[in-house]
């Protein structure tokens, strides 16, 4: 038989050390605990949006100062007051992702535009809505004074530029008499100048109506051949590079399109791979069916654009580096543009290329709108 074995009580000794011992963790999560609290605190106080915590029952328990310097109300003013006391015009709180706008009012009575985001998180085993306040009066002004701006180019500076070029082109069609080769030269100048500042208003206008969410797209049925022939015969007519030939390659199917958007979209890719290509370059224009989609490529002998540039490059106001030889004014719009119509039809766009070797820019529209 074995002997069991009992253990031996602990001595004084040993049960006081345990005691100082957990006295000792104790002290140090306290400690902890306290300079934690400290740290979130003044992450909630330095917090460069405003800060509003609010109870379940839509009671403001405390304001950060910068909330405080936006409503101009101290804590104590607001302790246990209703939210709609600075947001009149918002009946519940529901968490969201994005930003929502809303009215906010200071103590004097005045309102405010302001964005918020709601949050919940758990505080001693209550819920409580964090609410992210950011005052966007000036981003409002901002956005208004661009709109001026855009109505301003759209009446003021279109319809005089439309007017200068139509005279520009009856001086040059011979209207008010025959002009000797150099006046001839100088009129077509002024008309590629004059056609450049048009494009720029439309991209302008177009990039407005992206901003605003009212790109206006109405399928219709139409055919690949219809949409490039009408894209060439506008982008080989306004061709800067007279040596450069555009090249056809494609199967006539039909599909259900915006035909103006798409068309549109090829005019500026076509018009991109003429002014890179070299004299004397040939531009491709190949489309065909791709699945459920139909395909198109614009292909180009031009420097290329390396392989950290060919998402970026669909991005609004950028431009690859040129090299010095290559002279492309832009505002870098266009493609912003081309993205915004081919993904409304539910497309998307992309470029292959590589440094030296030309440019391939593709997109796909579904055959169906559906």
């Amino acid at each position: 038989m074995t002997e069991e074995r009992t253990e031996q009580p602990q001595t004084y000794a040993e049960i006081s050390k345990c005691l100082l011992e957990t006295r000792a963790e104790l002290d140090l999560f306290k400690k902890n605990h306290a300079s934690l609290s400290v740290r979130i605190q003044k992450i909630i106080t330095s917090f460069p949006l405003g800060l509003i915590i609010v109870n379940r029952d839509h009671q403001i328990e405390a304001l950060n100062k910068r909330a405080v310097s936006s409503f101009n109300y101290l804590q104590e003013d607001l302790a246990r007051k209703p939210v709609q006391v600075i947001f009149p015009e918002l009946e519940t709180l529901a968490v969201s992702a994005e930003p929502v706008r809303v009215t906010g009012r200071r103590k004097n009575g005045e309102t405010f535009p302001c964005e918020i985001c709601v949050n919940i998180l758990e505080i001693k085993g209550q819920e409580r809505y964090f609410v992210n306040v950011q005052d966007i009066t000036e981003r409002q002004r901002l956005e208004q004074l661009r709109k001026d701006l855009l109505a301003m180019v759209s009446h003021d500076i279109r319809q005089p530029l439309t007017a200068v070029r139509l005279v520009l082109d009856m001086v040059l069609k011979g209207f008010y008499g025959v002009m000797n080769p150099r006046g001839e030269k100088n009129v077509k100048t002024a008309l590629s100048s004059i056609d450049y500042l048009i494009g720029l208003v439309k991209n302008l206008l177009d990039a407005e109506k992206i901003d605003s969410g009212i790109i206006e797209v109405i399928p219709a049925e139409t055919t690949v051949g219809a949409i490039i022939n009408k894209a060439i015969a506008t982008a080989d007519g306004a061709k800067q590079k007279a040596s450069v030939t555009i090249e056809t390659d494609f199967t006539n199917d039909v599909l259900v399109a915006d035909e103006d958007r798409i068309v549109q979209v090829l005019i500026n890719l076509i018009s991109n791979a003429v002014k890179y290509s070299p004299d004397n370059g040939m531009v491709r224009v190949v489309a065909g069916l791709d699945g459920l989609n139909v395909k198109f490529r614009v292909i180009d002998q031009g420097p290329g654009i390396a392989q950290e540039s060919h998402e970026t490059i669909f991005d609004r106001y950028q431009q690859l580096e040129q090299h010095k030889s290559i002279k492309v004014e832009g505002f870098g719009l266009g493609l912003a543009i081309c993205k915004a119509f081919v993904e409304k039809h539910g497309g998307r766009i992309w470029v292959e290329s590589e440094v030296n070797r030309g440019a391939t820019f593709c997109f796909t529209i579904p055959l169906s709108s559906d």
